[in-house]
């Protein structure tokens, strides 16, 4: 594989809502998760953050190439942002010759949107709570639809059937009341933050506004460990 010495420009770090991208290859490879390319600049969010990866695919003169996988490995803080395209390789076409070739960056901006919505979710979620339980802050999460959940560090442990109700209504109130969800620039890594609350640093896609999250639903609550666990759906 070519050896690599600037990151892959995220694109989809500043835009959540656009859907198709020109990029160059700048290098390809195969790897035990099999055979992957990386662009100068993508619009692909790799799976992290508690984030799902994203779908679409890339075309390549005239031809279309599915993503399967996205993996952005590092070692260490200090090395490069490299972001692992896997795809599903084609016989007929020989992708050794297209370096430094520029595709087309299509993906499915239904399930985009769908993950931003479930992500912002989370982070909403844990302002709800935040609010309404000083003591309780959300540390982490995952934000895979069906599967979501924010956890949260803190004590004395409130009485769950209680949070359950007041935090079901409270972030629903937040949602119809159409707060800006914003992102700082001005830290490393940037942070997002809704309205007026307080802001949590953050790699992943969000909407605009909670409005677009539509109607949250508390699955359960429960003690994980030392830590409360909170699951979340929203109405798709």
């Amino acid at each position: 594989m070519t050896t690599l010495i600037n990151s892959t420009e995220r694109i989809y770090y500043r835009d959540t809502y656009l859907d198709r991208f020109e990029a160059k290859i700048i290098a390809i490879g195969n790897d035990d998760n099999g055979d992957f390319i990386i662009f100068d600049r993508t619009i692909f969010h790799p799976q992290g953050g508690g984030q799902p990866d994203d779908k679409g695919y890339f075309k390549l003169k005239d031809k279309q190439f599915t993503i399967k996988k996205l993996l952005a490995p590092r070692c260490s803080e200090d090395d490069p942002y490299v972001i692992k395209h896997y795809y599903e390789r084609s016989d007929s076409f020989n992708m050794e010759k297209e370096i430094n070739q520029t595709v087309l960056q299509v993906i499915n901006m239904e399930t985009r949107i769908l993950y931003a919505r479930y992500h912002s979710a989370g982070h909403l979620l844990s302002n709800a709570v935040n609010k309404l339980y000083p003591e309780l802050d959300g540390c982490n999460g995952n934000h895979f639809p069906k599967t979501a959940y924010v956890i949260f560090e803190g004590s004395p442990l409130p009485n769950f059937q209680e949070l359950k109700q007041k935090v079901n209504e409270f972030v629903n109130e937040l949602v119809k009341n159409d707060l800006p969800v914003k992102t700082n620039w001005e830290v490393k890594p940037r942070s997002i933050q809704v309205g007026d609350f307080k802001s949590y640093s953050c790699g992943g896609t969000h909407i605009i506004k909670t409005s677009e999250i539509g109607e949250i639903m508390i699955r359960n609550v429960k003690k994980d460990k030392s830590r409360l666990r909170i699951g979340y759906e929203i109405f798709e």
